[in-house]
């Protein structure tokens, strides 16, 4: 009886570790404005000199994360994306995929995609875009057609 107890016990514990493992950390997820749950970082990330943080958007399978890596006035705009998931390839062709939208809808093409090539399940990589040449009051980046998601959009309001 003892004995039966004590498996109990350890098999309790180590489904307990493995759940706390494995679970998420995105404590609270809001929708964003395509109806995606889109979860903020609760810090900003060390790369960035500003408060812009790293959203996440989980869709299709895939988990994918922007980070604004700089967004200053005048200079290149570049964005940290991260692609997880256990079930489907990462196939997309990151430059076809991605997109910068301004606060008029106006749609910006990335210049250069540094990161892996297609597949995998597991890419990350630094995306930009040329500089600003107009003034705007927010941001949306805007990945496209992963994993069957037709957008996923990451928005940033801009300071004045």
């Amino acid at each position: 009886m003892k004995r039966k107890w004590f498996l109990f016990a350890g098999l309790f514990l180590l489904a307990g570790l493995l759940l706390a493992a494995c679970g998420g950390t995105t404590a609270f997820p809001t929708l964003n404005n395509a109806g995606q749950t889109a979860s903020p970082s609760s810090t900003p990330n060390s790369k960035t000199e500003s408060a812009f943080v790293a959203q996440t958007v989980e869709g299709g399978s895939v988990t994918v994360k922007v980070t604004p890596l700089r967004m200053e006035p005048a200079a290149p705009l570049e964005f940290e994306i991260v692609m997880d998931t256990h079930s489907v390839e990462l196939a997309d062709d990151m430059m076809k995929a991605v997109v910068l939208r301004d606060d008029s809808g106006m749609e910006f093409t990335p210049s250069a995609w540094e990161g892996p090539g297609a597949g995998g399940h597991h890419r990350e990589g630094k995306i930009k875009f040329a500089p600003l040449t107009r003034n705007t009051k927010a941001l949306t980046l805007v990945v496209k057609n992963v994993a069957g998601v037709p957008e996923r959009l990451y928005k940033w309001e801009l300071a004045q």
